[in-house]
């Protein structure tokens, strides 16, 4: 849960916020990104807000995917809103490229990058996030150091493509076509660490031998654990709207960013939350007996868990996006 005084102050302005400004309610990977995106904006000084607008505009897919996609009404407003619609798409881009055609799609497209085994470890990550029935655990990997990730080739999961993209954001000798995409990506990774179902997967002895595939392959009702939890800010638009300023932007100074932490958040929720006890034991049975495991339910009170740990998660990936376009993006 939150531990920081900042944190605990931003999750209270998150909670009873209303807008008149409006988001779609679609998925995590739509409205919580954008919303991650929101939040960051409301914690940053006019010098960043600046810098990122001036960076994004050098994407090299900026006209078709920013400026001709902006809605009209947005197009007509201010400078504020027409930033936080920006850099709302710009955290959503990620997902947008999944739909490119075939040359821009290997261009822009890591699907890889959206996700982590959890049998993975580093850092403040240091158990794993994968849940194991009726079998003993896979046998850990232990990732690389970040400054070990130097080129896109090293980065294959959230936790490198985060090493990675931040390098080159902050790096402003590179080129700024290619910051602008890793902009993005930074804007995006930071809010897929923060999804517990991106940290990890459930693995039976017969029944998802392989892994469940981080949830997408129990179903619930007519979708999936995954979705349910991708979708849980769906039809919250009191909660997911455009946040106030409820810090100075000299309280981020001197934060340190570790997504091992983030990572490490994500994976107590996955064991402590996401898999409930009632759903544990399910998978248990079926995988004992060799059976197909029925589509199951989420009762009241997880999914009003669920709504809640969203929420925080969404909140806290947003506020660590400013902490760390503060203390190292180039000005």
């Amino acid at each position: 849960m939150l531990t920081t005084p900042l944190a605990r102050r931003f999750f209270a302005s998150l909670l009873i916020f209303l807008s008149a400004s409006s988001l779609p309610a679609l998925a995590w990977d739509s409205t919580g990104h954008r919303l991650s995106a929101s939040v960051a904006l409301r914690y940053l000084d006019a010098d960043t807000r600046s810098s990122l607008r001036a960076l994004l505009e050098q994407h090299p897919r900026y006209e078709q995917d920013f400026r001709s996609a902006m809605p009209a009404e947005i197009a007509a407003a201010e400078s504020n809103v027409q930033l936080d619609w920006l850099l709302g798409q710009a955290a959503y881009w990620p997902d947008i490229a999944r739909g490119f055609d075939e040359s821009e799609r290997a261009k822009y497209s890591r699907p890889s990058w959206h996700y982590i085994d959890g049998a993975w470890l580093r850092g403040a990550a240091n158990t794993q996030g994968n849940l194991y029935v009726n079998r003993e655990p896979a046998k850990a990997i232990m990732g690389p150091a970040a400054r070990e990730i130097r080129t896109e080739a090293d980065a294959d999961n959230v936790m490198t493509a985060l090493d990675y993209n931040t390098r080159v954001l902050a790096d402003s000798a590179l080129p700024a076509s290619q910051r602008a995409v890793a902009l993005c990506w930074v804007l995006h990774l930071m809010g897929d660490v923060h999804q517990p179902l991106h940290s990890g997967s459930l693995y039976g002895t017969r029944l998802f031998e392989t892994g469940d595939r981080g949830g997408n392959a129990i179903r619930i009702g007519d979708s999936n654990l995954h979705a349910r939890w991708d979708q849980a800010m769906r039809g919250k638009e009191n909660i997911a709207q455009t946040m106030k300023r409820s810090a100075a932007p000299g309280g981020l100074t001197g934060i340190e960013s570790d997504w091992s932490l983030w990572l490490q958040e994500s994976r107590g929720f996955l064991r402590g939350a996401v898999y409930s006890p009632s759903l544990l034991q399910a998978i248990e049975d079926a995988d004992r007996s060799s059976t197909r495991l029925p589509a199951q339910s989420l009762d009241e009170a997880y999914v009003n868990e669920m709504t809640e740990i969203a929420s925080e998660r969404l909140g806290l990936a947003g506020l660590r996006l400013a902490i760390w376009f503060q203390n190292t993006l180039p000005k």
